[in-house]
């Protein structure tokens, strides 16, 4: 694959981990449904979820303050922890200041489908942003203008990041591609591969694209985890239209993340991708797995772009999941502003708690120009009960 070097635009805010007071979670909250058996062992108890908008602001500020072709704001917002306590933000479709002094954006603003923004040692500062092009023609990080399409890919397309992952030194991010399809908008687009961007380090200089697993099926990398020599990949199969997204699973060994993978059957592992079986239905789009008090933890919104955020636990990576307890409710979504895609973040924080993320929308762009804050990640910590 022909290589690009990445763009580099430089800013800064301050980016404080305080957090407001904490708010326990409604004795209502109830589980929605449950996972394929019982978790083993202690099971992390979620007892307070606390907005954290010391976060938010920090972002806001950001966006806000921002030159020309720097970051505005964008949904995505995974978190790649890299050596030396770092950590790659990467977003997708980004739009690009400046930032008017009322949050609206001009009707010219930049727009990309993907980008990344560096954080110092643990994440005090934001500072670096990323993109392709050039610094006076921002483009997307990983693109057709840095790449060619994958076999079988449809033109015009783009790129959409999942998670990210540091092997062997170098960060690998996993790119949903997509084209444009004949349902109507906003959701006139449909997956037609994946693929995995390999980047250099300490400077993300973009060295190759490869496809890899999935095709327009399962959409891979959404959460990367690794544990032992193994690195986890998870991924969302859709339904039809918005319905019945599914949790699968494959793991490589470390230094194979480009193959060949292993595939969760629901009872054990193949080498065949087809033997994939579905660990858990009626997730979002993107759904955040992170490892607790020695259990794992999923954290996702429901299939259909309802607000709720809920928590599942399981004893391993690949299950069984269990629980579905409601336990926030973001208080941004209403008319057409939609939240969606949570994410985890757990260097952010030491044991007993975790970062989420959850991305704001709006099905209408105007509300995103008139109030570029409608498309900035919120920020929530959940605290749990030590075991």
């Amino acid at each position: 694959m022909r290589s690009r070097h990445a763009v580099v635009i430089v800013a800064s805010a301050a980016l404080s981990l305080g957090m407001a007071a904490a708010g326990a979670i409604p004795a209502a909250a109830s589980p929605r449904g449950t996972g394929a058996g019982p978790a083993d062992g202690p099971v992390p108890v979620a007892t307070s979820v606390t907005p954290d908008t010391s976060l938010d602001q920090a972002w806001r500020q950001y966006g806000d303050s921002g030159g020309p072709g720097s970051w505005a704001g964008a949904d995505g917002t995974y978190s790649a922890p890299l050596p030396g306590g770092h950590d790659a933000w990467l977003f997708n479709d980004t739009f690009l200041g400046p930032v008017n002094a009322d949050e609206s954006l001009p009707s010219t603003a930049g727009f990309i489908h993907n980008s990344a923004v560096l954080t110092d040692p643990r994440a005090t500062r934001i500072g670096t942003f990323i993109t392709g092009g050039t610094r006076q023609d921002p483009q997307s990080l990983v693109g057709p203008t840095n790449s060619p399409p994958t076999p079988g890919g449809t033109a015009p397309y783009w790129y959409w990041n999942t998670d990210g992952i540091v092997d062997q030194g170098h960060l690998y991010v996993f790119e949903q591609e997509n084209g444009p399809t004949d349902s109507p908008p906003p959701f006139d687009f449909g997956q037609t591969g994946m693929s995995i961007a390999k980047f250099s380090l300490p400077g993300m200089h973009l060295e190759s694209v490869t496809p890899t697993y999935g095709g327009a099926d399962v959409s891979w990398g959404v959460q990367l985890l690794r544990e032992g020599p193994w690195i986890y990949i998870y991924g969302v199969e859709s339904g039809s239209g918005l319905a019945g997204k599914e949790v699968h699973l494959a793991r490589a060994r470390t230094g194979h993340l480009l193959g060949p993978w292993q595939f969760a059957t629901g009872s054990g592992w193949s080498a065949d991708p087809a033997a994939s079986a579905p660990l858990l239905g009626n997730v979002g789009s993107s759904y955040g797995v992170a490892r607790v008090d020695g259990q794992y933890v999923l954290a996702t919104t429901d299939s259909f772009l309802d607000p709720q955020i809920y928590l599942y636990t399981a004893p391993t990576p690949a299950g069984p999941f269990t629980g579905g307890t409601e336990i926030y409710n973001p208080p941004e979504a209403g008319g057409n502003i939609y939240t969606y895609n949570v994410a985890v973040h757990p260097e952010l924080t030491g044991p007993g708690k975790l970062v989420l993320s959850y991305n704001v929308n709006s099905f209408s762009a105007a509300d995103l120009y008139a109030n570029i804050n409608n498309n900035r990640a919120r920020f929530i910590t959940v605290s749990f009960a030590r075991p």
